[in-house]
Formats: C-alpha cells, sequence, structure tokens
C-alpha cells in the first residue's frame, strides 16, 4: 500500500515577497512519519510558481493516505479552499486535515467547510502521525462511520451515521513540553534553495524555533489561546546542535530564531549568549521575539556578550506609547523601561525593530499621538532603530477580544 503523505503550506500575502522562511510547523508535523519511512512530500506554495500545476501532478502519481494543510486567519485560507477543491475534485476519498492557528482558534467553523474531514486543534506533532495510522488501514467513509478517530486526540470530525452527523472533539493533546525529544527536523524535504530568512550580511540564512509559547499574559495576544502561556525551551546543547548541523549539512552562518520568545531570563541569557559565542564558525543571528524588560537588565559586559555571541538585530514588541493603554493590555512593562532597553540597545550597532500597533480598542486620538511621538524619541536615541506599525487586529479567544465583542 502507498505510504504517501502530503503536507500544504499557503501563501501569507505580501510578506512572501520579502523574506522566506522555513515552513516551520508544516516541517514540524512532517519530522514524525518522515522518520518513520513514510513518503513524506510538502509543496510550500509560497515558493512555487504554479502551484495549482504541481499539486496536480502530485496527484497524479497516485493518492496518498491523506493530506495535511496548515494555514493563519488571513490570505492563507484562500490556498486552503483552492487546494481542498483541487483534491476532492481529483478524488473525493483523500482524507484532508486541516490544522494551524486557525484551525485552533475556530475548529468547528473550519469543519463546516466542504471537503475538510478533520480538523485538529492544538500541536499537531504526534497527533497528525496518529491519524495517518488510522487512514492508512481504514478509507475515509469507515474512518468517519465507525468513529476510528475517537482515540486521537486533539481532532474534530462528524461521525456520519444513519441519524446524521454528530461532532465529535476526543479532547485536546497534550502540549509538548520537552522540545528536546521532538524528531530531528527534515529539512531534505525542502528545495533550500529557494529560501533565506533574513539578511544579517553573513550569507543566506535559515529559521527555526528555539522555543514555543511566552509566559507573558498580554491582552491582545494569541499565545494565552494557543499556548496556555507555557514557555517550552529547546536546551542550550540542543540549539547549538542544530546549528552546527546546518552549518556542516547545509552550509548556513546565519540564523533567524522565530519564537514568541526566544530568551526567558538572565540566566537563560548567558547560557544561550555564551553557547552561541563558541560556535565555529562564527554565526550572525536574530530573534523575532525578545521582551525589552529583559534587555533593562543588561550590563556593559552582557551587552558585549550578545555582541560576541552574534547577535546583529533584535524585534522588541513596545505595541503603545500610552502608559494607559500599556496598563490595561497587561504588558507588564513601562515606557521608562523601554526607553532604558533601548538607550542599551544604542551602544552597539545592532539593528533593533520595535513593533507598534494602533487601533487598540478604548484608544484615544490622543493616545495614537503619544505613541507616535515615542517611536520618535526612540529613533532619536538609537540610529540603530526602525519601527513596524501595525492595526490591531482582534484575536479570537483572548480577553481583548472578548472585550471588543461588547460592542458588537
Amino acid at each position: 500500500m502507498s505510504k504517501k503523505i502530503l503536507l500544504i503550506q499557503p501563501r501569507h500575502g505580501i510578506w512572501d515577497g520579502i523574506f522566506l522562511r522555513f515552513p516551520e510547523s508544516v516541517l514540524s508535523v512532517a519530522a514524525t512519519p518522515h522518520s518513520k519511512g513514510y513518503d513524506v512530500t510538502i509543496l510550500d506554495l509560497r515558493a512555487l510558481k504554479d502551484w495549482k500545476n504541481d499539486l496536480k501532478k502530485y496527484l497524479q502519481d497516485g493518492s496518498p493516505i491523506c493530506v495535511g494543510i496548515t494555514a493563519l486567519t488571513g490570505p492563507s485560507l484562500k490556498d486552503l479552499i483552492d487546494s481542498v477543491e483541487i483534491i476532492k475534485n481529483f478524488n473525493k476519498t483523500i482524507p484532508i486535515i486541516f490544522g494551524g492557528v486557525h484551525a485552533t482558534l475556530l475548529p468547528e467553523q473550519s469543519l463546516e467547510h466542504d471537503g475538510i474531514d478533520v480538523v485538529m486543534k492544538g500541536e499537531g506533532d504526534f497527533t497528525f502521525f496518529e491519524a495517518i495510522k488510522v487512514f492508512e488501514k481504514h478509507n475515509l467513509e469507515e474512518v468517519l462511520k465507525k468513529n476510528l478517530l475517537k482515540n486521537v486526540k486533539g481532532v474534530y470530525y462528524y461521525n456520519k451515521t444513519n441519524e446524521g452527523n454528530k461532532l465529535v472533539f476526543t479532547g485536546l493533546a497534550p502540549m509538548v513540553m520537552n522540545l528536546d525529544e521532538l524528531p530531528d527536523t527534515p529539512y531534505e524535504l525542502l528545495d533550500l534553495s529557494k529560501y533565506n530568512a533574513a539578511d544579517l550580511g553573513n550569507g543566506v540564512s535559515a529559521s527555526f524555533q528555539t522555543s514555543r509559547g511566552c509566559p507573558f499574559a498580554c491582552t491582545f495576544c494569541g499565545n494565552e489561546v494557543l499556548q496556555k502561556r507555557k514557555m517550552r525551551t529547546l536546551s542550550v546543547p540542543k540549539v547549538v546542535a542544530k546549528i552546527k548541523m546546518l552549518q556542516n549539512k547545509y552550509g548556513y552562518n546565519s540564523f533567524v530564531f522565530v519564537d514568541d520568545l526566544t530568551i526567558a531570563g538572565r540566566k537563560h541569557f548567558l547560557e544561550f549568549t555564551s553557547a552561541l559565542k563558541e560556535i565555529r564558525p562564527k554565526i550572525s543571528w536574530t530573534s523575532v521575539g525578545i521582551r525589552a524588560n529583559l534587555i533593562s537588565k543588561l550590563n556593559d559586559d552582557d551587552m558585549k556578550l550578545l555582541w560576541d555571541s552574534g547577535c546583529r538585530a533584535l524585534d522588541i514588541g513596545i505595541e503603545s506609547g500610552s502608559e494607559r493603554l500599556l496598563k490595561w493590555m497587561n504588558k507588564a512593562d513601562t515606557k521608562e523601561n523601554m526607553l532604558r532597553a533601548n538607550r542599551i540597545m544604542s551602544k552597539l550597532p545592532i539593528i533593533t525593530k520595535y513593533s507598534f500597533i494602533v487601533g487598540f480598542p478604548t484608544e484615544t486620538d490622543q493616545e495614537r499621538e503619544e505613541t507616535l511621538n515615542f517611536y520618535l524619541q526612540l529613533q532619536k536615541d538609537n540610529p540603530n532603530m526602525w519601527p513596524h506599525f501595525s492595526v490591531y487586529l482582534p484575536i479570537i479567544g483572548t480577553k481583548m477580544y472578548d472585550h471588543v465583542k461588547k460592542y458588537f
């Protein structure tokens, strides 16, 4: 019997034209079946010129056991819908499993879409493989009629009986608490020549996660819904081993850590940066998740260590220049602290990207002005900073979303 598995990464929109990072969630889901000898194919639509034709060609070579598709809320959903239509038009018995952020936030609504057979809620590192094993032995109709997914934690589906369709949720699968236990990332499933995560001045860069989740409780952030505020980190030796593997096997010396929060505190900072400093050849790195309240505690020796470890850029969330809003969103930081962190960052030529959000609920015109003026102050103190402004978007399940709902 065929042991083919197909995984699809949709496009994100305009971000795909800037830098292309590895499809981290798809690689994570692919790791277990790949390590067990399954023939896993990843179609990263962001890296394909004619992805619809590529998908059709793949299907013509034989149906897979099942197809897994991820998607963020937004433009990715268009590719999800088109992919489902192509697959089901080819063979309506191919099981389609939908996972990722949007599926986790809106599992029941997602299942309503014709052609999506199973919705996976939460982390799918092991859940997806458990579903594969069921579909490997039974066809789609049999699985849904006989309720054969009932022991696979973390999935929604309709049990199709003579009395009608009964919605089944098998309960949440346990979160992966020890990231070191995850299988090796199967980079060989990608055409790596198509990816470059950032320009850090040290060649083409690779991206990967060193952690999941964040312990803070900002009320606008999806972390509390998606990760339950549980931060889990790869051990520093594991991070170093992964970097060295990517250096030796693929030639990378530049890395982007795509974490909600890369460094959890001063002790972790010292261990992390000290280890990266010793890697040879020397590396360059950046993180998309660092907090100002960590940077504000660093002394001159710490900053030298940060630079010597290869850090060349950092993303820091500022969010607002209004003290009232910072308290209201439970940011657990202050403007004074952010200014202190910015002055510390200005001592070294590390590019600092500050993220700002405008349009928060209850935000006044004056508070938007405060945010703009705060950005200008940060820029004045640190010539190596640049801003990224976004408009607030309510994320389902967050405390701020619940607040917004009161007005509709």
